[in-house]
């Protein structure tokens, strides 16, 4: 399967007053054709820095980025400027961003918007991106789609507005689409609709996906490859199926036990201790060892590698809970 993204060692900091942040360090991602790849984690881990920079979107200064390997689609963008940039955003490389109230501009219709996607990718004129512009609309599921798409963000429920995205990101048939918490400040029904359109979109249309995301329930559901990350850094990689039967890294076992499941009869919040670490003050050693209960000396003094298990699966974590032999339940 053709390779849609290739990361190496992308590093990210950002000085400040208060010291040096840290956001993303040596962190490695592959994407293929068709494949949905999830990047996990809780807030403030770094996903949104690592999704926002393989777009190439991160100011540099504020930030320092350095990455080894950028390769989109068989090219090598890390040194595109911002011109060349343009002319893959929206075209080639789709995005959706987290608050889609926000994500749109408030002082145009929601169809001018889109409009604006078949007008500077396609050079259509005014009157054909319109008529393609329903159409997307009306793919998407939006009911009335030639009267909503002269409406303004603020007049569409938060559903409405996240099909409107939808629309707009799968417009020009993009190679790769970054969902980066698609489903923010959307009820249970209307979040596994959005979910499922855009799981169907992605297969139907070929797009590469690399979903953002804190919701392990969305990443069962939809994703082919899982990198969970924590304080910046990838903690382990796994099929889905894999990682679900058999966690290696105690963060993803504190994760998973975190969700809440009917089956549950001792009616118990699970939650993992502490919380992810400032990004000045990361410590020593493995950064999730302050909360980990399996913790050794070892842990505490060295930052363990991401160590390969098998042909698919990668994990960084001197004593993996798998080969320790301790229950993932």
């Amino acid at each position: 399967m053709k390779q849609v993204l290739k990361l190496r060692n992308l590093k990210v900091i950002f000085p400040t007053n208060y010291g040096i942040i840290r956001a993303v360090e040596s962190v490695d991602l592959d994407i293929h054709e068709r494949e949905c790849v999830a990047l996990v984690g809780e807030s403030g881990c770094g996903k949104s820095v690592t999704s926002q920079s393989v777009m190439r979107l991160i100011d540099s200064p504020p930030a320092i980025t350095r990455v080894d390997t950028l390769e989109f689609d068989g090219r090598d963008i890390k040194d595109y400027t911002p011109k060349q940039m343009q002319e893959i955003r929206g075209k080639e490389m789709g995005m959706i961003f987290q608050d889609a109230l926000t994500s749109l501009n408030p002082v145009m219709t929601c169809g001018k918007q889109i409009d604006e996607m078949y007008i500077r990718h396609q050079g259509l004129s005014k009157e054909e991106a319109r008529e393609h512009t329903v159409k997307a609309l009306e793919l998407v599921g939006l009911p009335e789609p030639r009267k909503r798409a002269n409406s303004f963000p603020h007049e569409l429920s938060g559903g409405m507005r996240q099909r409107v995205l939808l629309a707009m990101a799968f417009a020009c048939l993009p190679k790769l689409l970054i969902a980066d918490e698609p489903t923010t400040a959307l009820d249970v029904t209307i979040q596994a609709q959005v979910l499922s359109m855009l799981r169907n979109m992605q297969r139907g249309c070929g797009t590469a996906l690399l979903l953002v995301t804190h919701d392990l329930s969305v990443v069962s559901a939809i994703a082919d490859t899982v990198y969970v990350m924590y304080a910046g850094k990838i903690v382990e990689k796994a099929p889905v199926r894999e990682l679900f039967a058999t966690p290696h890294h105690p963060y993803t076992v504190g994760l998973m036990s975190a969700v809440p499941r009917l089956s549950d009869t001792e009616r118990v919040f699970t939650q993992i201790p502490g919380t992810v670490p400032h990004p000045t003050q990361k410590p020593s050693g493995c950064y999730f060892h302050p909360r980990c209960q399996y913790a050794t000396a070892e842990c505490k003094k060295e930052m363990p590698p991401l160590k390969t298990i098998d042909s698919n699966r990668e994990v960084r974590c001197h004593h993996p809970l798998s080969i320790r032999g301790v229950s993932h339940a």
